[in-house]
């Protein structure tokens, strides 16, 4: 996309209320690779819409299209192997999982709401024997997912199915830290959709454009 003097300004700007002068050559290069990044997010918000869509006629689900990483457990899927549904995309195991209720569907858009194996061992230095004994003794409630013959493929340990560990994690952060975030993160959201909109005027104002110019190329020709 062609960066107009307008937006070069305007990028100018922004900058300025940081505390930062930069040249038109430092504005042109980061509004392009700022309308480049709204571009990218607005493929994957397209990408969206159009599951959506089609899950109203298939609410039962469809093949993924493309790899992805499973929102469970992590492992890469594909055609064969992954499925999305209205809570997002999955491999075969997690989706029937999630079905049969073995685990919440929450776990998918809250993935900070269990811990996994992975992170009993890498934050609260929990290896896998002492994780079945404390699963034995009823110590740790565990969320099991098996594959087809009956083996673990997952295990998931819900926070608020675990509250003492929860209590003890090294990420816990305070309640001012948590709205500080919570605060971050509502005005992050609000300055990428006003700027969002913005682009997409400029955009549709540079086809309107485009269309005008083709128009009049062809009546000269």
């Amino acid at each position: 996309m062609e960066i107009s003097d307008e937006m070069v300004q305007r990028m100018k700007g922004l900058y300025k209320e940081n505390g930062k002068d930069i040249s038109d050559e430092e504005a042109r290069n980061s509004a392009h690779k700022f309308t480049e990044f709204i571009e990218l997010l607005y493929g994957f918000a397209k990408e969206d819409a159009q599951k959506k869509r089609r899950l109203k006629k298939e609410p039962n689900g469809f093949p993924v299209n493309g790899r992805y990483s499973c929102l469970v457990c992590g492992n890469e899927i594909n055609e064969e192997t992954g499925w999305y549904s209205w809570y997002g995309q999955t491999c075969l195991l997690c989706r029937d999982a999630i079905s049969n209720g073995t685990v919440p569907s929450f776990v998918c858009t809250h993935r900070d709401s269990y811990y996994s194996t992975w992170y009993l061992k890498d934050r609260f230095n929990i290896k896998s024997p002492t994780m079945k004994k404390l699963i034995k003794e009823n110590k740790l409630k565990v969320r099991t997912i098996l594959n087809k013959d009956g083996k673990v493929h997952e295990y998931l340990f819900l926070k608020k199915e675990n509250p003492k560990l929860a209590q003890c994690d090294p990420k816990r952060k305070s309640p001012g830290w948590k709205s500080f975030e919570r605060n971050r993160e509502k005005k992050n959201k609000r300055w990428a959709r006003e700027k969002t909109m913005e682009l997409k005027k400029d955009i549709h104002e540079a086809q309107k454009k485009m269309g005008l110019v083709t128009k009049v190329r062809k009546e000269l020709l």
